[in-house]
């Protein structure tokens, strides 16, 4: 039986809620939240974490010479069991790759804890935006816009970004100093996730003849995004064979070790850099762009009508007559 409730004075003044938002808006605010995250751990790293490891185990208030947790290494760059470290250039990221990437800065307590509290913020707002684009883009294929290759290509990574995405957060529970293959395992998922948004993203506007006059027009529009695909394919393929090698062996891959044509920096160290300039810069710039530039779509949410009591008070509150009685009136 439905249930009946009074019906209030200002019934019918708003029956639906509606939104109006254009998913590229959510792909910018979580980049902004990703490189947001990055300079917390950073900066918390810098100026707090990175003391604590260099005092030893006695600033985590274990004994000295306590060999748990990161201070267990010995035989490596001098370093002796129990002994605090630099973390500059003996982190564990150091001695298995060579180098140490964005991920160190969160790999140690209490900027591991603390970065896991701020990084809902990026998860949350890049789930929100695959589900958006996810409807932007049915909504184009409604419309007949769409190759049906490509809205077959659109459906599966949907449902592969969205586990990826959720599952990035093991990085914080696989520790890096403990099991680094696990750790990196949830890096490569997000990798692979960026990747796939950031593809998708480029064949949906060649897939629906999308034209930026300061561009052009179609034809230089075309040509601007294939050359950034290209590019981001490429360098892609070199980051996730290099990250799946640690993976599969928990070190890094020998040829990511060699010097590069940078000085001081490793080949390993170049390639993260062009990976995240092509992943983790441009879409950031592009998705602002085309939040101001995309047709937005429309959410409204509404209810069925509530079933109201339409006499005016058939039913009172219960009042108090006396004692511990109470009296109902109808």
């Amino acid at each position: 039986m439905t249930a009946t409730k009074l019906r209030p004075s200002n019934a019918g003044a708003g029956d639906n809620i509606r939104y109006t938002v254009a998913a590229e808006t959510w792909r910018f605010i979580a980049y902004i939240f990703f490189w947001s995250m990055c300079a917390f751990a950073i900066l918390f790293t810098k100026f707090y974490t990175a003391a604590k490891l260099a005092e030893g185990p006695t600033a985590y208030g274990l004994p000295e010479g306590d060999q748990c947790g990161p201070f267990g290494r010995s035989g490596w760059d001098g370093l002796e069991a129990g002994q605090g470290f630099e973390f500059g250039t003996q982190s564990h990221l150091q001695m298995l790759f060579g180098f140490k990437n964005i991920c160190a800065n969160w790999d140690y307590s209490p900027s591991r804890e603390l970065t896991a509290m701020v990084y809902p913020l990026f998860e949350y707002s890049l789930l929100i935006y695959l589900i958006l684009d996810f409807w932007t883009t049915k909504l184009a294929n409604n419309r007949g816009e769409l190759n049906d290759w490509f809205w077959k290509f659109s459906q599966a990574s949907f449902c592969i970004n969205i586990v990826l995405a959720a599952q990035f957060r093991m990085i914080f529970v696989c520790i890096a100093y403990e099991n680094v293959r696990a750790h990196t395992a949830g890096f490569l998922g997000l990798q692979v996730c960026l990747i796939l948004v950031a593809a998708h993203n480029s064949m949906f506007l060649i897939d629906t003849d999308v034209s930026y006059e300061f561009l052009g027009g179609i034809k230089n529009t075309r040509t601007a995004i294939k050359a950034y695909l290209i590019g981001l394919l490429a360098i892609s393929s070199v980051k996730v064979t290099a990250t799946t090698f640690v993976v599969m062996h928990g070190v890094g891959a020998p040829w990511t070790l060699a010097p590069s044509f940078l000085p001081g920096k490793a080949v390993g160290q170049v390639v993260d850099i062009i990976w995240m300039l092509f992943n983790a810069v441009a879409p950031l710039i592009i998705s602002y762009f085309r939040s101001h530039r995309e047709i937005p779509i429309v959410i409204e949410i509404s209810t069925s009508a509530p079933t109201y009591i339409d006499a005016s008070g058939e039913y009172e509150t219960l009042k108090k007559s006396g004692g511990n009685a109470y009296e109902a009136t109808l």
